[in-house]
């Protein structure tokens, strides 16, 4: 592939930093590289306003809402998730090698779940609170091992886009 273009991003991916180079070549074709890993990615508008993904050769369809600083991407049974992309000056510190410690909301939402209280200890990937926006509905989980120091929503409370749902606190 020759090259056309490259770009060196870092996004935030369901609260975990991930460091992307993409590189587009002449024949339209994007790469994504983080660390030693390389994902060849294409993309395809729907009809109906979602969009077709394929990456590696997997195909997903994926429903998507954009913010002025995020994404949220949404995949049809898998639930969905917050793509943010943050410049370099913002992508350095945070607690725990990057992650954050305030899981806030992606888009505007109703709390339908809250599975942990202030105090409780927390694995990578616990399921902490169930959120509802337009329809779909959306499981926050922890992105690391940390202790939950505030719930700021209860059930049925509403919330705005980049509102404050859990915040954590390291171990």
């Amino acid at each position: 592939m020759e090259e056309l273009s490259r770009m060196r991003a870092r996004y935030v991916i369901a609260g975990t930093p991930h460091d992307i180079v993409a590189t587009r070549g002449t024949d339209g074709q994007m790469v994504l590289r983080r660390g030693e890993r390389c994902f060849t990615v294409s993309h395809q508008a729907l009809p109906d306003g979602r969009w077709r993904i394929i990456v590696n050769g997997r195909t997903q369809v994926v429903s998507l809402a954009a913010s002025a600083d995020a994404v949220f991407v949404h995949v049809e049974g898998l639930g969905a998730v917050e793509v943010e992309r943050q410049t370099v000056t913002h992508a350095t510190g945070g607690a725990a090698g990057g992650a954050s410690n305030l899981l806030s909301a992606p888009m505007p939402g109703v709390v339908i779940a809250v599975h942990v209280g202030a105090g409780d200890p927390v694995h990578a990937g616990q399921a902490l609170m169930v959120i509802e926006s337009m329809k779909l509905e959306t499981t926050l989980t922890a992105p690391r091992d940390a202790r939950v120091k505030t719930v700021h929503h209860s059930v049925g409370a509403s919330f705005a886009l980049k509102a404050a749902l859990v915040t954590l606190e390291d171990i």
